[in-house]
């Protein structure tokens, strides 16, 4: 085994799909209780969903990080997080 080459190995990493959000003029403070929150919610749930991680800068700016089961397929989890996004937005 040890001698098969590297492309006979499987892909193993887990899906991740990634949101970036700008709330220009806002602080941390704020980008973080009225976007990266109300994101965070609005997530949970999420089918196969195994780890969210988020920040918030001071530039307005917040990302959200959601990493989903290994054997997850990656458009429909990007699907679920659009359609997540847009309650969110409501």
């Amino acid at each position: 085994i040890s001698q098969l080459p590297l492309e006979q190995y499987p892909d193993i990493a887990p899906p991740t799909v990634k949101i970036s959000a700008t709330y220009t003029g806002a602080s941390a403070k704020t980008v973080e209780d009225s976007v990266t929150q109300v994101i965070e919610q609005q997530m949970k749930g999420l089918d196969n969903l195994t780890y969210m991680s988020a920040s918030s800068s001071s530039a307005g700016s917040a990302s959200i990080s959601l990493t989903f089961a290994a054997g997850t397929d990656p458009d429909v989890a990007q699907m679920q997080v659009q359609n997540k996004l847009q309650q969110a937005e409501s």
